[in-house]
């Protein structure tokens, strides 16, 4: 379907299955996937900017010298996807995706837009996730350790565990009763 080393402008992609193709060298400009699915797919020197996921199965895809800039990814699954393996020019915005046992750790996620995400599991180890915006996400087992929150919105986020001495979490927003988890590492007891 992509040949390689071939450049995608503004053009709409709908309803292909490409599981466990290797794309080479593509790079995509403006383009829209919709309903498409790309499960164990490998990118090897891709450049996806300001593309449009919608829909789409991402899972386990694996992502080798490839960047993604001012991506969204909505209303899709992208299962066990290592994306800290994508080029360091890194911006995507997740909207109602399942992101679960995937790897962000050591991304500059600065700004990053996780909005009504199921992220399970995810590792955001030695992130900065700074004005990081994580309303409505359930982050149920999500790791957070030695990262940079510092202004990231939770409200409405459920299920996380983030120890403060492992973070930095200045201005951070929380909402209850989720912010009471902030509390249990220091031992404190809380009445009902």
């Amino acid at each position: 379907m992509f040949s390689p080393d071939e450049s995608y402008e503004h053009q709409e992609f709908k309803q292909l299955t490409l599981d466990g193709t290797i794309i080479s060298g593509c790079e995509f400009f403006a383009c829209t996937f919709y309903k498409c699915s790309f499960k164990e797919c490998v990118f090897t020197e891709c450049m996806f900017e300001k593309c449009t996921f919608e829909d789409c199965d991402l899972s386990l895809i694996q992502l080798q010298r490839t960047g993604l800039v001012r991506v969204t990814i909505k209303n899709s699954k992208a299962i066990g996807v290592a994306w800290s393996n994508a080029k360091d020019a890194f911006s995507v915005a997740f909207h109602d995706t399942r992101l679960s046992f995937g790897t962000f750790s050591g991304k500059n996620l600065k700004q990053g837009i996780f909005l009504q995400c199921q992220a399970d599991e995810v590792d955001f180890s030695d992130c900065n996730l700074s004005q990081s915006d994580f309303r409505g996400t359930d982050l149920s087992a999500a790791r957070f350790v030695n990262c940079d929150l510092t202004q990231a919105n939770f409200v409405g986020a459920t299920r996380y565990h983030l120890i403060a001495a492992e973070n930095k979490l200045r201005k951070a927003k929380f909402s209850l009763p989720e912010a009471v988890s902030l509390l249990y590492e220091l031992g404190i007891e809380i009445a009902e």
